[in-house]
């Protein structure tokens, strides 16, 4: 999946002189389009076996590629990146942090994450973080000191694409045909969610509070658009509701996703962990609030209190407390949303954070067919 949202980093580079070579593992059941990819089995729960398999096939891959720069991004393919770059002396290593997993964690388990972060770190020689509070979390926790953290631009990893992500360019016509299919009628009042249904998204707190406000709102509606995952999974109780309840709308993954912010009045996001959070400043730049917990990374994405609401008792009923408020005060939800899109435009612009990624490569080198004056520092 993180293929998919470095396609536009990588065009944007082969266009400005740099030759790009992808890793991942490979899964059949993503279509990639025209990007190329080398294939390491990677493994993302913790088997020392096909780690050290997978470690050993990077290092004979990167002596024979010999790069002069490797950027690794996620815990598993940060860390076996970082020690085979270092091993065959690429000189220039990026480790990008896009969350956390240890922060949900404890005992052990927390341990052996938190030493892993801390070697990835230890052997790169920039660590890139894509919000400002997962900067303080990794910081505070001594997994990488401060001088080495890079962070591009206001934050995110790729910035939002505006004429995707823009209401005014999805037909009335899809609208309208999408709230048939799913039921949804004029005086529904939406409340939406986009991503995976498990724990640390947040999903048991997200079915709960919605119970909670149905009895007094029976016009309320929940659309999830997303995959139940079994190594995260939430209560039985949960899953059952979400499959026996008529007003919640389960639409299951689609990389279409853009048409179903439009349903929602409301983008509820109440992730326990998160790196920076795409799907809240996607929902903002189509013009809906967002309601949060207070959060690393999560809590980066909005404007609190003008573009949506950041809930710091992280509960089923401190979600519901904040939703009520919008639902019986349409007056401060309307307002939230006029100032959404005009606060993703002025801070996550893909073209502005993608501007700012080009200097970032180009100040560790002279940069393919550039002259050195015209080189940003």
């Amino acid at each position: 999946m993180s293929v998919m949202f470095l396609r536009d980093q990588v065009k944007l580079l082969e266009q400005n002189g740099y030759e790009v070579k992808i890793v991942c593992n490979n899964d059949f059941d993503k279509t990639y389009k025209d990007m190329e990819l080398d294939h390491i089995p990677f493994e993302r729960e913790i088997n020392i076996t096909k780690d050290v398999s997978a470690l050993y096939k990077l290092f004979k891959y990167l002596r024979r590629e010999s790069p002069d720069i490797i950027h690794f991004s996620t815990a598993k393919a940060g860390l076996l990146g970082m020690i085979a770059g270092f091993l065959s002396r690429v000189p220039t290593r990026i480790y990008s942090i896009w969350g956390l997993r240890l922060e949900t964690t404890s005992g052990i388990k927390y341990r052996v994450l938190h030493t892993a972060e801390r070697i990835a770190c230890a052997l790169s020689t920039h660590v890139v973080v894509i919000s400002d509070s997962l900067e303080e979390e990794v910081v505070n926790n001594r997994i990488v000191k401060r001088d080495k953290v890079v962070r591009i631009g206001k934050g995110s990893n790729d910035g939002i694409d505006l004429e995707k992500f823009n209401p005014e360019n999805i037909p009335s016509t899809q609208v309208e045909t999408l709230k048939k299919e799913l039921g949804i009628k004029p005086d529904d009042f939406v409340m939406g969610y986009i991503g995976r249904i498990t724990k640390d998204k947040g999903s048991n707190e997200l079915v709960e509070a919605f119970e909670a406000l149905s009895a007094d709102h029976p016009n309320l509606k929940l659309v999830i658009v997303g995959d139940f995952e079994e190594s995260d999974a939430i209560k039985q109780e949960n899953i059952d509701k979400i499959h026996e309840n008529k007003n919640i709308l389960l639409c299951g993954y689609t990389l279409d996703i853009h048409k179903y912010y439009r349903l929602m009045n409301l983008f509820v996001f109440p992730t326990y962990r998160e790196g920076f959070g795409n799907v809240s400043i996607e929902a903002q730049a189509m013009g809906v609030p967002v309601v949060t917990f207070d959060v690393t990374g999560a809590r980066d994405t909005l404007a609190r209190g003008q573009t949506g609401i950041i809930i710091k008792n992280k509960s089923a009923a401190g979600l519901a407390e904040a939703i009520r408020h919008l639902i019986e005060h349409p007056e401060v939800l309307e307002k939230m949303a006029g100032a959404s899109r005009k606060f993703i435009t002025e801070n996550f612009d893909k073209v502005y954070i993608q501007g700012e990624l080009l200097k970032f490569y180009d100040s560790l080198g002279t940069p393919p067919d550039v002259e050195p004056e015209v080189k940003h520092t």
